[in-house]
């Protein structure tokens, strides 16, 4: 990994990445910069809701942590498309590591789909009928 989030000690980390090689177009700085990331790693590490604060907070949390999961996911697709089309992985290989559970093959064709649809290569979809393991 060329991106690296290193614990420093106690409730300290760094992250140290490249700008040029490993965010060519800013995701990482503006993630950082707009506040986005710290705001979803605040929400994750709440116990529940109610502490995270007034309604402005839970607003700001919200769009923030919502950001980063539309972005993430749009990278995932494109990682599930390249494990299938480039390396054969199985359906239930794939659904083993988007969601813990190898059964949810059908959940994993739906977002290889979405991926190819994502990546513009509409001809290689494979319906929930077809390509079994």
């Amino acid at each position: 990994m060329s991106v690296h989030a290193t614990k420093t000690g106690g409730a300290k980390f760094e992250v140290i990445w490249n700008p040029a090689t490993d965010d060519p177009r800013g995701r990482i700085a503006f993630a950082v910069e707009s506040g986005r990331l710290e705001y979803a790693l605040t929400v994750l590490g709440a116990a529940t809701v109610d502490d995270l604060g007034p309604v402005d907070t839970l607003r700001q949390a919200t769009q923030a942590t919502a950001s980063l999961q539309r972005d993430l996911e749009r990278k995932t697709r494109g990682l599930v498309v390249a494990l299938r089309d480039n390396h054969g992985l199985s359906w239930t290989d794939i659904a083993g590591l988007l969601y813990d559970d190898p059964t949810k093959r059908s959940s994993a064709r739906a977002a290889y789909n979405a991926g190819v649809r994502q990546l513009g290569l509409i001809n290689a979809e494979v319906s929930e009928d077809s390509e079994t393991d």
